[in-house]
């Protein structure tokens, strides 16, 4: 491992010297959009799919956000939730029905006015079941939406929902305009219209989607920009070049190797913002010797975590002992990781059905040298067990679509709740039907993250996320590496940029100041 650790420091010491020099050599530059509200956010994940309910990655979640909203949203700091486009909520003593009032004079962006219609045919097409829509599961318990009058919509539930709330606040189930107004549902996906602070003015698929400001929005004297650019640029080592010098005023995700030049950068700062983000290893659960528990468990014990964290991540993350993030409701700090050891590792492999020697294939996303890192340290580190480990380099979308097909053995990925109650990570992430596909069975986690959303005792509720976490970090279907913090690369010149815990870009308050 001193070897492989070695081998990182050396390839993160030339990426720093990348950085190092584009800095110099940017340190004169004025940026091109000094004089405007036009705002360009150098992105790590492209924006694949603007319909809310069949949007799947974080590049297509944080896009959706800046044009559509929901009935209830997030807190900053990810506490809980607040009115959206319902002012109000009502629920019924025997906790099966809920009701909304909708605030009035809220606007479509194509200056329809936002009534109860909307949101029943939203609702409904968020929780009707089709499989390109991945996250259909957290709206099960809707049994019915009846509109009661222009301003108030009924949930009707087949059982007391404790998450209700909470995946009400759920990008895929934005409130758009009623029969898509008037459009084919493949019209609207190339056309869409919501209600929030902006518009979709271009979108090049593969290269950038620029947002212009919705001038009728519902929150007075917002959004104060006049457009926001996210352009995809897979590379990290580019997307700080593009910050430097001055093409872009944001850079999503810099290295942590990057950060202290970034931070020496005349007019650029590095921003760290609270997050739910975990990094953890896939493993599809469905393939041999990966089915096998002792296999898993000796691949979990292999990983030095403190050892990632001091090479890969320079000391701006932690070790993660739980596959959920800890700055979610639910966390439990006591949940007891397989924690580095070669000996144990040995010992679990010896228990295994594997042969001595096996093969692993982990696909690595292209343009991540972090992602890169882990990959490697991980190939040094099982070969010791007598893994034959290749890496196969693939662009972000391939790797993720793979995920869905299953046709992998080993990925990396960020995970980020997208709201504040910890029943979309445990049903996403562990359950049976889990939309990160490891193939991982477990009856008693499927019954304990059950029960756990539908009881609405707090203390009952962490204790079944305790055990489902415990359940986890001992079979090793998937395994935690570590919890990072939200790091962007800001020009100075931004003001009043917030990324939620969550992970919502806040951008209806940004401006941009002359530097």
């Amino acid at each position: 491992m001193m070897r492989t650790i070695s081998m990182m420091r050396r390839a993160a010491a030339v990426a720093l010297a990348v950085v190092m020099t584009v800095s110099m050599a940017a340190c004169g530059s004025q940026s091109t959009a000094a004089d405007t509200q036009d705002l360009v956010v150098a992105r790590s994940l492209e924006t694949t799919d603007m319909l809310p309910a069949t949007g799947y990655s974080n590049g297509d979640i944080w896009a959706i956000q800046q044009v559509y909203q929901t009935l209830t949203r997030n807190k900053t700091d990810g506490s809980g939730v607040e009115p959206g486009l319902a002012e109000s909520w009502q629920e019924s003593d025997d906790g099966l029905s809920w009701t909304f009032r909708l605030r009035h004079g809220v606007t479509f962006h194509n200056g329809a006015e936002m009534t109860a219609k909307d949101v029943k045919f939203s609702i409904d097409f968020a929780r009707t079941a089709r499989d390109d829509k991945p996250w259909q599961f957290l709206f099960e318990a809707i049994s019915g939406v009846d509109v009661i009058d222009d301003y108030t919509v009924r949930l009707d539930l087949s059982e007391p929902w404790a998450p209700l709330l909470s995946d009400l606040s759920m990008s895929a189930i934005s409130i758009m305009p009623a029969d898509f107004a008037g459009m084919s549902e493949t019209e609207f996906r190339s056309h869409p219209i919501g209600t929030g602070p902006y518009k979709v003015g271009e979108w090049k698929k593969g290269d950038y989607i620029r947002f212009v400001r919705n001038d009728d929005y519902w929150e007075k004297n917002r959004p104060r920009l006049n457009s926001v650019t996210f352009k995809y640029v897979a590379d990290a080592n580019t997307r700080s070049q593009m910050v430097q010098s001055g093409q872009a005023q944001i850079d999503e995700f810099p290295t942590a190797v990057s950060v202290s030049a970034l931070n020496k950068t005349k007019n650029v700062h590095v921003a760290s913002f609270p997050s739910t983000s975990l990094i953890w290893v896939n493993l599809n659960n469905r393939k041999k010797p990966l089915d096998d528990v002792h296999v898993r468990r000796a691949l979990a014990y292999a990983i030095d975590k403190q050892a990632i964290v001091r090479a890969v991540y320079y000391g701006q993350a932690e070790s993660a002992n739980s596959m959920l993030s800890k700055n979610l409701m639910g966390y439990s700090k006591d949940v007891k990781d397989l924690q580095y050891s070669m000996k144990k590792a040995k010992g679990e492999l010896a228990k295994s059905n594997a042969p001595k020697h096996f093969s692993l294939t982990i696909q690595v996303q292209s343009g991540d040298p972090e992602k890169s890192m882990l990959a490697q340290i991980l190939q040094e580190s099982w070969k010791e067990l007598g893994v034959d480990v290749t890496l196969q380099t693939l662009d972000s979308t391939t790797v993720y679509s793979n995920r869905t097909s299953g046709d992998f053995d080993v990925a990396m990925f960020e995970m980020t709740n997208d709201i504040s109650d910890p029943d979309e990570w445990m049903q996403y992430m562990f359950s049976s039907s889990a939309n990160v596909n490891s193939g991982y069975d477990n009856p008693q986690v499927d019954d304990l993250i059950n029960k756990a959303a539908a009881d609405s005792d707090r203390a009952t509720r962490l204790k079944y996320y305790a055990e489902v976490q415990q359940i986890i970090a001992d079979e090793a279907p998937e395994i935690p590496l570590v919890y990072k913090p939200g790091l962007f690369a800001v020009r100075d010149q931004v003001k009043d940029f917030t990324v939620t815990t969550l992970g919502e870009y806040k951008l209806a308050d940004t401006t941009i100041a002359r530097e």
